[in-house]
């Protein structure tokens, strides 16, 4: 009875429970099943191994095996997943492919790199050489012009705190000048006068200032020197 009991056909975890109602009697559960199996079951093929898996009578023997080319798990010579791609001297003709590739990029990466900071080296002594022969021209300039390596004078020869000009000729011709238009000022005046009252006043009727016109500065003997 035991061995009979033990080649009973069991119940699939799937199938419904059965429970027992008010009046004594055996009511059975459905359960409702997820998308995933309804969509399982859809192709003929899926639907036929899924009543054979689930078959009873003790007088058959059912595997699920989902991958028949699969290999069993521990064998040497079972590749899943990534290990299947990168294996074979097919693959390691592509590593090699891409190393080499990767050599070539960084190469070039090193050269461009190198070549734009010789330019701006080279570019960098250029302007300093420039700069430096700038420098000995201008200085050349400095030495062969006679009028830079004179003495540092004044802009004009006048003395702004005594007052006084230089005695050069330069000196004198700026003190000829301005004599010239203090002079110039003077004929002004008179002409103004002539043109007026000659200096007389009609509201007192006395002449108030005497029209007198002083004689031309001559130019210095420094100047005709």
């Amino acid at each position: 009875a035991q061995d009979l009991r033990s080649r009973a056909p069991t119940r699939p975890q799937h199938w419904p429970a059965e429970k027992a109602d008010h009046s004594g009697g055996l009511l059975t559960a459905m359960q409702p099943r997820t998308r995933a199996s309804r969509h399982a079951l859809r192709g003929k093929d899926a639907l036929e191994k899924e009543r054979l898996k689930h078959r009873t009578g003790q007088y058959f023997r059912y595997e699920d095996v989902r991958n028949p080319l699969d290999v069993a798990p521990g064998c040497p010579s079972r590749l899943v997943g990534k290990d299947r791609m990168i294996a074979g001297p097919a693959c390691e003709e592509v590593n090699y492919a891409e190393r080499e590739h990767r050599k070539i990029v960084k190469d070039e990466i090193t050269e461009v790199r190198r070549a734009r900071q010789v330019d701006r080296e080279e570019h960098r002594w250029r302007a300093i050489s420039a700069q430096e022969q700038e420098n000995v021209d201008h200085l050349d300039r400095l030495m062969k012009d006679p009028w830079v390596g004179r003495k540092n004078i004044a802009g004009q020869p006048y003395n702004i705190v005594s007052h006084a000009y230089d005695p050069t000729p330069i000196g004198a011709k700026l003190k000829h000048h301005d004599d010239m238009i203090r002079y110039r000022s003077k004929v002004r005046e008179v002409k103004m006068a002539q043109r007026n009252n000659l200096g007389f006043n009609p509201i007192i009727g006395e002449r108030t200032h005497e029209i007198s016109l002083p004689p031309p500065p001559r130019p210095p003997s420094l100047i005709l020197a």
